[in-house]
């Protein structure tokens, strides 16, 4: 908002997955479609304009984080890529919306935090839970004692998916697992409502292998004081190598 005026921005797409296909289809709903759009899977990539009215097509990550007519780019591929396109869509200037999880680990979130600090962009998360009206107002009840108070969260998260080994969520090497596929949704949506000061997690039982469920405690101290008044829930990842 400046000066009571909203501002639009010119989104660029990376990923034609399913997620971004929903992505593009909000965009055109609110009848402001996507600028431009890029993925690896050139089939794919073929057929993703014309559904959603998207002017634009490039090969490559690169051609499109070129492109001046873009402000903020949605990235929507596995994790593991996000480090390396979060931080080259700030050398060109480009605000950052990624999915979750926002990177693999809090040393690359670290990293392309303190970028976007720098040059004075937009780093986001695109975690659901925290912006749906039903958890603000849980959140409000929480705060103003109507529940108690609340000693204990238990949230549980999960889904079924037919294992295959190939698929990104079962892949070590696509940061597939549980923990950084779906496990971020029950850690954020905890954090939500608490400040943490200290967490442990058990996650998979092999080192090469993607875990398949995990369990997570989150302790805080008693009467701590809020920082300015506000919780600090900076905490976008949910690995720790």
């Amino acid at each position: 908002m400046n000066g009571g005026t909203m501002m639009t921005l010119n989104w660029g797409i990376i990923g034609t997955g399913t997620i971004a296909n929903e992505m593009a289809a909000a965009l055109m709903a609110h009848n402001h479609p996507a600028a431009a759009v890029t993925a690896r899977n050139q089939e794919k990539l073929a057929q993703f304009p014309d559904k959603y009215q998207i002017p634009t097509t490039y090969g490559t990550v690169a051609e499109l984080l070129a492109d001046d007519n873009i402000d903020a780019v949605y990235i929507a591929t596995p994790h593991n890529t996000h480090f390396e396109f979060i931080k080259q869509a700030f050398e060109q200037g480009k605000h950052v919306l990624a999915e979750k999880a926002i990177t693999v680990s809090y040393e690359e979130y670290a990293i392309v935090q303190k970028l976007a600090e720098e040059k004075g962009l937009v780093l986001m998360e695109a975690m659901t839970p925290v912006h749906m009206p039903l958890f603000k107002r849980l959140r409000n009840s929480v705060e103003n004692g109507a529940l108690g108070q609340i000693k204990m969260i238990n949230t549980t998260f999960g889904s079924h998916k037919p294992y295959d080994p190939t698929n990104r969520f079962f892949n070590p090497d696509l940061a597939g697992g549980a923990l950084l596929d779906i496990g971020g949704y029950a850690t954020q949506s905890t954090l939500y409502f608490m400040t943490c000061l200290l967490y442990t997690s058990d996650a998979a039982d092999e080192e090469d292998s993607a875990d398949l469920g995990c369990a997570r405690i989150i302790k805080t101290k008693k009467n701590i004081k809020k920082k300015n008044g506000k919780r600090n829930y900076n905490i976008h990842n949910t690995s720790e190598n």
